[in-house]
């Protein structure tokens, strides 16, 4: 598929979409800036949330899958 053709479905199904939510969403993945920040963040989560990047990425931290993330929150839970 070319990027016209691609194009122009996603324009027919606009036309056709009456959900605002889902239209809104659309709007703001398209205006996105590959280089603004996040305003629901503020410098210092930002910053913490590199430095947990940094820490996960040396080996520093280790990361659960979600299987073990909903075990391990359903055992803190039994009290």
């Amino acid at each position: 598929m070319s990027a016209l053709d691609l194009q122009a479905e996603i324009m027919q199904l606009l036309r056709e979409e009456r959900n605002m939510s889902i239209l809104e969403a659309i709007r703001m993945l398209l205006l996105r800036d590959e280089g603004e920040v996040d305003d629901d963040f503020t410098a210092e989560e930002l910053a913490e949330l590199d430095a947990q990047r940094a820490d996960h990425l040396s080996g520093k931290s280790k990361s659960f899958t979600a299987e073990e993330s909903i075990r391990m929150i359903r055992e803190g839970f039994k009290g």
